[in-house]
């Protein structure tokens, strides 16, 4: 199963945080075991930046070290595929969220997420 990951959830899971809900510690188990976690590259932008201002305990060289010690995670750039796709969610989304949607949109994946507008916004199946 392929799954996308938004920024709290790969913090909160890399960092053993018990904010994240059980379901979506169930999903990345899954994925690692038998499937793939994609990472959107916005994703790791916003990683960058948070742990910059310190709102963070993992710093993004961690983040992107945690990453390449499991094959199954799986970072997606963010080219013209994923923008094409952004431009038609007419949803009213902030932009990082709409080019988190458009990553699961394109790799028909779930999206492990918190985020009740992007679940609300029913423009990918999500799991919380």
């Amino acid at each position: 199963m392929y799954y996308v990951t938004d920024t709290h959830s790969l913090v909160w899971y890399f960092t053993d945080d018990p904010r994240l809900s059980s379901k979506a510690l169930s999903a990345f188990s899954e994925a690692e075991s038998d499937g793939n976690i994609i990472v959107p590259a916005v994703v790791l932008a916003e990683i960058m930046f948070i742990a910059k201002k310190g709102r963070i305990t993992i710093s993004f060289a961690e983040t992107l070290d945690k990453i390449g010690e499991n094959e199954n995670f799986i970072i997606a750039p963010l080219d013209t595929d994923i923008l094409k796709i952004a431009d038609k969610i007419e949803s009213d989304l902030e932009m990082h969220d709409k080019l988190i949607a458009a990553t699961a949109i394109y790799y028909e994946a779930v999206l492990i997420t918190r985020d009740e507008n992007l679940s609300r916004s029913q423009i990918v199946t999500t799991v919380w």
